[in-house]
């Protein structure tokens, strides 16, 4: 059972390309607009949002497509290539000199990042929607569940430290090496950036689509029944997106990722700036300290498969986010003159949110449990809740941001001390409201619960006919969470 497949390997690196370019996008898009191009400050947040906003409205849209639409290449697998392509095609654009806008107007300049930074958008949620619904295709117990979790989202990570370290390499061959901060002289080690990352993704895609096997929907009924024979009495109900809606845990997970997804991604759009801005730090602190965080998110990716083995998901998740609260606090006293220290702050948020994003995933997996068919509407509306409140987070907070920055004199100006509020408030606040939606799944899942031991809890979505067991299974139903996967 210990063993690793051949497409267990390959589904693992089947989201590198998203990976890659969602390190660049969350964690230099911002810098890179502000203080290499020279945008407006609230218009950088207006382009974040508008990707985000359009990640968002896709993301559920596919996610219907997805199972709605079979295709004989595979449902799942169709919806993968056509969003690789898609961010192939699109993503370099985003971190390049606009062609052809030398004489035009700002409208058009701005429409066209605009419009690319949509079409990049559509496909990064055509992929990972497509790449999250095969898990429960292709992993038939709770334990390959988190493995194949802890597998994904540890190369996740891995991607992170890649983009870090050839950003690292790119600022240090870059001409204006004598400058301590960045300028518009770096256009060329972002734009370079972009094309690395494209083609080492698109070759890990290729792997994918080599390895995987898609199971056709005959396959998966098979083994839905076989799950079924081992319940007797067991019947199954299928659940529709009007289910759904119903379901309390559906909710109660979707905030839950949501909140995590905040916790995770406003830190490392800000990182950069609190470290260049708030401390003072030289323009290769952008690559060198995200770099350390990503190396602790790793290592927290596989401890998390063991925590989860001994205390449990929803102790789990509340272990990781105690360390990004921790890592909240830290951020805000940190001081320019001990500036080392900071590599504690990083380390500690970067092994609480890879733990909470690892669980969360998780949880939301056994949400689905045997709903396969409708697996890509939860992942889809999942997801368009966490979009939307990132994209409107991040341009909120830029929207606010003061204006009247000396980058002269970063470590007195205005906007460092506004960094490091964000810093402190956002994770802290969006890890500890996390907490508290996972504490409310728990309570879902087991108030009401019956205390005989007669009959073992059925999986969610099936209905008993034996006895007092009948009361457990129509909790599963409203609920709609697995009982024992908690």
């Amino acid at each position: 059972k210990s063993i690793v497949t051949a497409a267990e390997i390959g589904y693992s690196v089947g989201h590198i390309l998203n990976d890659l370019c969602s390190s660049c996008w969350f964690t230099y898009l911002i810098i890179y607009l502000t203080d290499v191009k020279r945008e407006n400050i609230a218009f950088a947040g207006i382009l974040m949002l508008i990707g985000q906003v359009a990640d968002g409205l896709a993301t559920p849209t596919v996610g219907v497509l997805i199972d709605k639409i079979n295709f004989r290449y595979g449902r799942r697998k169709t919806w993968h290539a056509i969003g690789t392509l898609c961010v192939a095609a699109s993503f370099g654009f985003i971190f390049n000199t606009c062609v052809g806008c030398d004489e035009a107007p700002t409208i058009v300049h701005r429409a066209y990042y605009g419009s690319f930074i949509v079409l990049f958008q559509f496909g990064w949620a055509s992929t990972q929607i497509s790449h999250l619904s095969l898990i429960p295709v292709i992993a038939h117990t709770p334990e390959k569940i988190v493995f194949l979790n802890a597998l994904r989202s540890g190369l996740t990570f891995v991607c992170g430290i890649t983009v870090y370290l050839i950003m690292w390499v790119l600022l240090y061959l870059s001409p204006s090496l004598d400058m301590d901060q960045l300028g518009p002289e770096d256009s060329g080690a972002f734009a370079n950036l972009s094309y690395i990352v494209i083609a080492i993704g698109v070759c890990f895609s290729l792997v994918f689509h080599w390895l995987v096997h898609e199971p056709k929907d005959d396959e998966i009924c098979r083994k839905v029944q076989e799950k079924e024979v081992l319940v007797p009495g067991a019947i199954r109900t299928k659940r529709t997106i009007a289910d759904w809606l119903q379901v309390k845990a559906f909710y109660a997970v979707a905030v839950m990722y949501m909140f995590t997804r905040i916790a995770v991604n406003v830190p490392q759009v800000y990182l950069p700036l609190y470290l260049t801005e708030t401390l003072g730090l030289t323009k290769e602190s952008i690559a060198y300290y995200p770099l350390m965080m990503l190396i602790c998110s790793v290592i927290g990716s596989f401890v998390c498969r063991y925590l989860d083995r001994c205390v449990g998901k929803v102790s789990t998740y509340i272990t990781g986010a105690a360390l990004v609260v921790i890592s909240a606090f830290w951020f805000q006293f940190q001081t320019a003159a001990a500036h080392n220290s900071t590599y504690g702050a990083t380390i500690l948020i970067g092994c609480g949110g890879s733990i909470m994003l690892i669980m969360s995933l998780s949880m939301t997996a056994d949400l689905i449990g045997v709903h396969s068919d409708t697996g890509a509407f939860v992942y889809g509306a999942m997801s368009f809740l966490d979009k939307i409140a990132n994209g409107v987070t991040i341009a909120v907070i830029q929207h606010y941001h003061p204006e009247v920055c000396n980058r002269t004199a970063v470590t007195a100006c205005a906007s460092g001390k506004y960094y490091r509020y964000i810093m402190f408030l956002v994770p802290g606040l969006a890890s500890a409201l996390g907490a508290i939606a996972t504490f409310a799944i728990f309570i879902l899942s087991y108030k009401f619960m019956p205390r005989s031991n007669s009959q073992p809890t059925l999986d969610v979505g099936y209905q008993s006919i034996e006895g007092e067991n009948s009361a457990a299974t129509a909790h599963a139903n409203e609920t709609g969470y697995d009982d024992r996967r908690s």
